[in-house]
């Protein structure tokens, strides 16, 4: 028959946690399975609309047809 308890953690910033288990928890192996639930604190930042505004020029042609060779090319023709 397995045991089961729960016990509520929070990690540090080391990842090292100390459990101290009840008295009734028999002795020997045991699987160790931890379950983290992310907070909004530990969600990646998104980044500010427009932080890379002006890094970049777009060419005046960006929509003007592709030279023949080119375009044949991502056609798959020779």
């Amino acid at each position: 028959m397995q045991t089961a308890v729960k016990l509520n953690v929070t990690i540090p910033e080391n990842h090292r946690v100390e459990l101290e288990l009840p008295e009734d928890m028999p002795v020997g192996p045991a699987e160790v399975i931890v379950l983290a639930t992310p907070t909004k604190e530990a969600q990646p930042r998104t980044r500010p609309l427009g932080m890379d505004a002006g890094l970049i020029t777009i060419a005046e042609d960006f929509n003007a047809p592709l030279p023949d060779e080119i375009q044949r090319a991502f056609e798959g023709e020779p």
